[in-house]
């Protein structure tokens, strides 16, 4: 089994699929650096996992009281007759804070299912949707600026919440990969930019950033990501790393596998 295709194994064992999972633990007992990419991506991935998403700021929680007290508004001047008060709804919320919380749990799920069965229309509905889009992206970033690499590496993940990934975010993301000091960071935003394999300028950078990584992981990473993305603009970069005499030989054989690959 080559390393190439045992590193396949390594991601598709993350997501559950146990095919090939003998040939992979064989291969993983003779081959130290894919053991030791195993070892380090697995605790990268399950740390992701634990990672507890942002909660909404206080900002977000105005603007929902602020739309509904303005769709009440509007619903009142179109319905002058309209009483302000709903006495017999009153008798019907429960005392107890534990039936409270359960049944606004409920009316929620309720409206989620209506919501996404029915078109979304009205000027103030679009507005809060892209609030919504335009918060989490200030999370993402906020997160990607902070000192704590743990912090960074949560606002890696978080832009996987987000619908699109704007440039200001790509930006980010790339330059999290050519100068971020934890390997963990790079690897993740190396993943992170699946979403936008496609993009010329994220291409370019990675290209460009390539030559200067210090991990042997993030740059067979790298190179992966040139083939998928089937970059033949990266083929010259490739050829000038492939001739570096310190190169570890792993990352050696992966830039000529990615040259045969491009220059087919």
């Amino acid at each position: 089994m080559t390393c190439s295709y045992a590193k396949q194994l390594i991601a598709a064992s993350w997501s559950g699929e146990q095919s090939e999972r003998e040939a992979l633990d064989l291969h993983l007992g003779g081959c130290p650096e894919c053991a030791a990419e195993m070892e380090t991506l697995s605790g990268l991935w399950n740390r992701l996992a634990d990672m507890p998403a942002p909660e909404p700021s206080p900002a977000l929680d105005a603007r929902w009281q602020s739309t509904f007290d303005a769709m009440l508004s509007a619903q009142r001047a179109a319905n002058p007759q309209m009483p302000a008060r709903e006495p017999w709804f009153r008798a019907l919320w429960p005392k107890r804070m534990i039936w409270q919380m359960g049944f606004a749990a409920a009316c929620l799920v309720a409206g989620v299912v209506v919501g996404n069965r029915l078109p979304h229309q009205g000027s103030e509905i679009e507005k809060l949707h892209q609030e919504i889009a335009s918060t989490r992206e200030m999370v993402a970033l906020s997160l990607l600026q902070q000192q704590s690499a743990t912090e960074r590496l949560r606002g890696v993940n978080y832009t996987g919440t987000l619908p699109t990934i704007e440039p200001q975010v790509l930006s980010a993301l790339t330059d999290a990969v050519a100068h971020d000091p934890s390997v963990n960071v790079r690897l993740a935003a190396i993943d992170a930019l699946t979403r936008a394999s496609g993009s010329q300028p994220v291409l370019r950078s990675l290209t460009q950033s390539l030559p200067r990584q210090d991990s042997p992981m993030v740059q067979a990473a790298v190179i992966d990501y040139l083939i998928d993305a089937h970059d033949r603009n990266a083929v010259q970069t490739l050829r000038q790393l492939a001739k570096q005499p310190d190169l570890n030989p792993v990352v050696v054989d992966r830039a000529h596998y990615a040259l045969q690959q491009l220059t087919k």
